[in-house]
């Protein structure tokens, strides 16, 4: 018995360390300024870090993460919509916290773990 709960601790303990990991590499990919002079450029790239955080929760190995980052990448394209202009990028800088907070949350949360 005591075998078995130490290999649920190690478990939990490597459950928590992956999930950790991916939500660096996510909040290190999602949180970020566009640039403010190129509409364009601006748009291509949150593109590309929606892409980017996709493949990272195709590799998460629970629901609440790959669910987290999935809706970060779906609400990166849609801030990346056609109206993207240089003077929308203080309001996209704006709701970058509002955005992030269900991720934040799930990357926060070891009771999953539990």
């Amino acid at each position: 018995m005591p075998a078995a709960l130490g290999l649920t601790a190690c478990d939990f303990a490597q459950d928590a360390l992956d999930r950790g990991d991916l939500c660096l590499d996510i909040l290190d990919i999602a949180l970020f300024d566009p640039n403010p002079s190129n509409a364009d450029e601006a748009r291509e790239d949150v593109r590309d870090r929606a892409d980017r955080i996709d493949r990272i929760a195709g590799r998460a190995s629970d629901d609440e993460l790959r669910d987290a980052a999935e809706k970060t990448a779906k609400e990166l394209r849609s801030a990346a919509g056609e109206n993207l202009e240089a003077g929308s990028v203080p309001e996209y800088v704006s709701e970058q916290n509002g955005r992030l907070k269900a991720l934040r949350k799930t990357c926060t949360d070891l009771g999953d773990f539990g």
